[in-house]
C-alpha cells in the first residue's frame, strides 16, 4: 500500500472509529453524519466519499468480510469443499463474537430498526457474492449456486443473531464460544446431511 492509499485508509478508519464511539454513547438513530464529521475533523462530503450511507459507517467492516468470503472460497485447500472452508472461517470468528467488545456492537444493532434493515441488505450482498464464487469454482448452474449461497449465508446470519443474543444476555468468554461453535457445527451438519439431520437429537436434547 502506497502513502496515498495509507492516508486514505487511515482517514476512513478514523471516521469509522469516531462514528462507533458516538453510536455507542448515544445510539445509532440519535447521531447525525454531521456530528461524525465534526468528531473526525473532516467535512460531511468526505464522510460520504468513504461511506455512502450512515448505516455503512456502522458496518464499516463489510468490505473486509466480503473479501474474506472470496479469499476463503478461492484459497481453500486441495480437496476441501466450499462448505468446509466456510465452516472453518466462521469457527475462527466465534472468539470475536463472544468478546466483551461485541456486546456494544450487539446492543447498537438491536436498538436500531435501520441497522437491522441494513443487516438484511448486507447479507443479501454476501449471498450474491458467494453465489458468483460458487458458480465459478464449481462450474454449476447459476440457480443452483444462488440456492447454495442463500443457505450458507443463512447460517452466517443466524449465527450472527445468536451471538448477539448471547452477548446481550451477558454470556461471554469460553462457555459462550463453545455454545456458539456447537450451534455452528449443528447448522453446517444440517446443510451437509440435509433435512434428515433435524430428526437427530442434539447434544442438548440427548442429555
Amino acid at each position: 500500500m502506497g502513502l496515498r492509499e495509507s492516508k486514505k485508509e487511515a482517514t476512513r478508519q478514523e471516521i469509522a472509529d469516531q462514528a462507533m464511539q458516538l453510536f455507542a454513547a448515544r445510539g445509532f438513530d440519535h447521531v447525525t453524519v454531521a456530528e461524525v464529521a465534526a468528531a473526525a475533523r473532516v467535512s460531511e462530503k468526505t464522510v460520504f466519499n468513504y461511506f455512502p450511507t450512515k448505516e455503512d459507517l456502522f458496518f464499516d467492516e463489510v468490505p473486509r468480510r466480503a473479501q474474506a468470503i472470496v479469499d476463503t472460497v478461492r484459497g481453500r485447500a486441495d480437496g476441501e469443499s466450499i462448505l468446509a472452508a466456510l465452516r472453518r472461517m466462521q469457527l475462527a470468528e466465534c472468539q470475536r463474537l463472544c468478546s466483551p467488545g461485541f456486546v456494544t456492537f450487539a446492543r447498537i444493532i438491536e436498538e436500531s430498526p435501520a441497522l437491522q434493515a441494513k443487516e438484511l441488505e448486507v447479507m443479501a450482498g454476501f449471498a450474491q457474492l458467494l453465489a458468483t464464487e460458487i458458480e465459478a469454482a464449481l462450474h454449476v448452474d447459476e440457480r443452483d449456486a444462488r440456492i447454495a449461497a442463500s443457505l450458507l449465508v443463512g447460517v452466517h446470519r443466524q449465527i450472527f443473531r445468536l451471538a448477539r443474543k448471547q452477548a446481550l444476555a451477558g454470556k461471554q468468554g469460553p462457555p459462550a464460544v463453545r455454545r456458539l461453535k456447537s450451534d455452528l457445527e449443528r447448522a453446517y451438519s444440517i446443510l451437509e446431511h440435509g433435512l434428515g439431520e433435524l430428526e437427530r437429537p442434539t447434544s442438548a436434547t440427548a442429555g
